[in-house]
């Protein structure tokens, strides 16, 4: 009786597993498929990643949500997203062949409400690495992206850099205007057990964005 015991046990456990995988590649394969070098730098580089719908009416692509259920199994745990801070929408990004160690999914984040011009339609970029099963290893808000905060992202086998730019204009009363800023650039890497891990931040730096007519964009004065 014990041995029929265990084997029904273990045949509901291997279902349970097998459910678990189905779901998480049904998740997977909502993501585009990109290799590295992977640039984010700018608005249009934004959308040609993270737009990966096509709405057949009006014949454009378009984001494409991440339904709730699933930002909550393989997103938002142990208090990663911060519920209660606002209303916030998830799109798929991109699948990035990285390694056959661990899977690299980039997520975008958008908040709709803020108490001030720093919070409000603020954009993040989210690096996530899984392993096969769909366990979460490591979890990270890359960057910020509204009126206020620019940034641009770079993916590579070797590390990933980010830098980040704080416009620090006392009021942004007219745009495409040269704006004050302070922009600083973090690296990180992931390790080989799927671990991102920061490694150098440097220091600083005031500079000046200019608007960008061809992108419509500002961009960092070199």
């Amino acid at each position: 009786m014990r041995a029929i015991i265990n084997i029904l046990f273990c045949c509901i456990f291997l279902s349970y597993c097998k459910a678990q995988d189905t779901e998480f590649k049904m998740y997977l394969n909502n993501f585009g498929q990109r290799g590295t070098p992977l640039l984010v730098n700018d608005r249009q580089s934004s959308s040609a990643v993270f737009c990966q719908a096509y709405d057949t009416l009006l014949r454009v692509k378009t984001i494409k949500p991440i339904q709730e259920n699933i930002v909550a199994k393989y997103i938002c745990t142990n208090g990663f997203c911060n519920p209660d801070g606002g209303y916030f929408r998830y799109d798929y990004g991109v699948k990035v062949d990285l390694s056959s160690d661990f899977i690299l999914v980039v997520v975008s984040k958008l908040q709709y409400e803020g108490d001030s011009e720093w919070d409000f339609d603020l954009g993040e970029t989210i690096l996530i690495t899984y392993n096969n099963k769909g366990g979460i290893l490591s979890r990270l808000s890359l960057a910020k992206d509204n009126d206020r905060w620019k940034s641009s992202l770079k993916i590579a086998k070797e590390r990933v850099t980010v830098r980040q730019i704080k416009i620090t204009e006392p009021k942004i009363d007219q745009y495409h205007r040269d704006l004050r800023c302070e922009y600083w650039t973090t690296t990180y890497q992931i390790t080989t057990d799927g671990i991102i891990k920061p490694i150098d931040k440097s220091s600083v730096s005031t500079g000046i964005v200019i608007w960008d007519k061809i992108n419509e964009e500002y961009i960092l004065k070199e």
